[in-house]
């Protein structure tokens, strides 16, 4: 994605906090100082300033302090977010120099969407910043590997997939893949993996086209069933899978059943929804702490 896009695509998404805030039971990762919200692929972030004394002893409100101090917080944020089961943003970030850079980049750019003063002149600023886009293209593996001449994800009903019928005559094609994971303790990642009950790879970077998990993420992650399926990312007809268990290696991977896995395997239009990332997990939803701001 080009890098004005990638700007736009930002834009895009802050413009909508407000809305989703209130349309829609959110996923929320709660942290010291900000919370992720992997529904909408958001990272927010807190900062506080105390007032300094001027020269003529009057006390002057601090916020571009603020701001410094949310930024900072907005970057210890997205260092916490996990990439896989056994690997952090910040670990990956710390052997790469570049990646460490464009992340600060990011949260200097974020955008500030709530700035509140005290009277004591306290005051605290909100930033956030999408982590679909820029984000992405930095710390997503480089074996998601970049397919030519694709078309851009819609944000609306996914269309059947024309010309490559499901193998049973008649059947409407499957448009995106539900995975119900919420009887587990799924820790939302940046690149999740589901595999077979055999350890077979359903779902991994040989599936993926990385233009579409760039721009929409590897895959959504929702706390509710009826707003998954209806969902435009999975599109009209989703077949909806339970997950069984996670595996006990240091990948956690989602597994699924082998009636499942046949299931997909039977759907030959399944190249075509998981290229395209229309993969959604549902997930119970988080035990909500309260957000603490930056000292």
């Amino acid at each position: 994605m080009k890098p004005h896009q990638m700007m736009m695509l930002g834009i895009v998404v802050l413009g909508m906090i407000v809305f989703t805030e209130k349309a829609l039971p959110h996923c929320l990762q709660s942290l010291e100082n900000g919370h992720i919200d992997w529904t909408i692929g958001l990272v927010t972030a807190t900062g506080h300033a105390a007032p300094e004394i001027n020269a003529e002893g009057k006390a002057v409100a601090m916020p571009g302090s603020a701001r410094a101090s949310a930024t900072r917080n907005l970057i210890a944020i997205f260092k916490q977010v996990k990439i896989s089961g056994d690997l952090t943003v910040g670990e990956y970030a710390s052997t790469h120099d570049a990646i460490l850079a464009g992340i600060e980049k990011i949260a200097q750019d974020a955008r500030v969407y709530r700035q509140l003063y005290t009277s004591a002149l306290d005051v605290e600023v909100r930033v956030a910043a999408t982590f679909y886009g820029g984000f992405l293209q930095l710390v997503l593996p480089d074996h998601i590997r970049q397919i030519p001449k694709i078309n851009e994800l819609k944000h609306g009903p996914a269309e059947p997939v024309k010309n490559i019928p499901s193998v049973v005559v008649g059947a409407k094609p499957y448009t995106g893949l539900i995975v119900d994971a919420r009887t587990l303790n799924i820790e939302p990642l940046l690149y999740p993996t589901i595999v077979s009950e055999q350890g077979r790879e359903i779902y991994s970077s040989v599936f993926i086209s990385r233009e579409f998990a760039v721009q929409n993420g590897v895959c959504a992650y929702l706390c509710d069933m009826d707003q998954a399926l209806a969902s435009a990312r999975a599109g009209s007809n989703p077949l909806v899978v339970k997950a069984l268990r996670k595996t006990g290696d240091k990948t956690g991977a989602i597994v699924m059943s082998m009636a499942d896995a046949k299931t997909l395997d039977r759907a030959t239009e399944r190249h075509i929804f998981l290229k395209e990332c229309r993969v959604i997990v549902v997930v119970k939803p988080p035990v909500q702490k309260n957000i603490r701001s930056a000292q």
